[in-house]
């Protein structure tokens, strides 16, 4: 489903935990958070995944790199799939590597299934990644723990765009009770995204999308209400 010029949304519809998926498609095309490749259930999430990317024109081999906000398995674990099959590139920061491999054996104490784990290749940061020449190709990486260490939430000025991972939802936040999560740690998250003033796509890694400046103010405005006031 494509939402603005660039960037496409894949919402889980499935029975079961996954993630919503997004996709940027510029000078560089990026997949955000693929999700599971199977989940609780067993429903084959990668593989509806890649059958609504291809009903838009997107297969694997035209992604140039795989950005993750976090590293819980619904968010991530398909991205060893692709990384494997399709030698592609994953991207995320630094302070989820260990956190990802502690937290794997934690998810398989609770569900009695192992993730698989991608493979780093790119450490992320703070900042600005340069995705084109122009101005309006470049995402801004916003570090944003709390649902866990090295969260990460990435704006797109070009499109007003914020993909925000777990960080915060329509009406909600991500969970906190999770080893390395801290209700405290993801307020102050949750105060430097609404500080982004030109939003006019909130993008959560579950539940629906929030349109519009005036609805993601307000959806700030109660979720604030909800769980820091």
């Amino acid at each position: 489903m494509q939402l603005t010029g660039k960037i496409y949304c894949y919402p889980w519809k499935g029975n079961g935990n996954n993630c919503n998926t997004y996709l940027y498609a510029g000078t560089k095309t990026l997949l955000i958070d693929p999700g599971h490749i199977r989940n609780e259930f067993r429903v084959h999430c990668l593989e509806m995944l890649l059958k609504a990317m291809a009903a838009d024109g997107f297969t694997p081999d035209r992604l140039d790199l795989i950005l993750c906000t976090h590293s819980h398995p619904d968010h991530c674990e398909a991205a060893a799939e692709l990384q494997e099959k399709y030698s592609l590139s994953v991207a995320m920061h630094r302070n989820e590597e260990t956190y990802m491999a502690n937290l794997s054996r934690y998810f398989e104490r609770m569900t009695g299934a192992r993730a698989r784990l991608p493979r780093i290749d790119i450490y992320l940061q703070e900042g600005e990644l340069e995705l084109g020449t122009e101005e309006t190709e470049q995402v801004q990486l916003l570090l944003t723990p709390g649902h866990s260490p090295g969260s990460l939430s990435f704006y797109f000025p070009g499109e007003q765009a914020l993909v925000t991972g777990d960080a915060v939802f329509y009406g909600s936040i991500g969970r906190t009770d999770f080893p390395g999560g801290s209700l405290q740690v993801l307020g102050e998250s949750v105060d430097k995204l609404a500080a982004l003033t030109d939003v006019e796509w909130l993008l959560p890694g579950h539940m629906q999308i929030v349109r519009g400046r005036e609805q993601v103010k307000n959806n700030y405005r109660m979720v604030k209400q909800m769980f820091f006031y």
